[in-house]
């Protein structure tokens, strides 16, 4: 388990959500959802709070929610697909 992994979980659980919120395999990591992820497709972004680079997972659609919103503003779109290979 990564650093960033540990940090998150225990912030998760100070914080009241799931402790996998906004893993892999684990929830979504909207707040205002927390779909679990496991047997879905899983969407990322960059979390740039911690400026680590690492990960953070959300539902399929949370991230048509983001995607349609940085489309709206013109903005990059910030959710990317997980593959295989990632």
């Amino acid at each position: 388990m990564s650093m960033f992994e540990r940090a998150k979980r225990a912030r998760n659980l100070k914080e009241g959500y799931p402790e996998d919120k906004g893993l892999r395999n684990g929830h979504c990591n909207r707040s205002g959802c927390l779909a679990p992820l496991t047997g879905r497709p899983h969407y990322w972004m960059r979390d740039h709070e911690t400026f680590t680079d690492a990960k953070l997972y959300y539902c399929e659609p949370c991230a048509d929610q983001f995607t349609r919103w940085d489309k709206h503003i013109g903005a990059p779109i910030r959710c990317t697909l997980e593959t295989d290979d990632a």
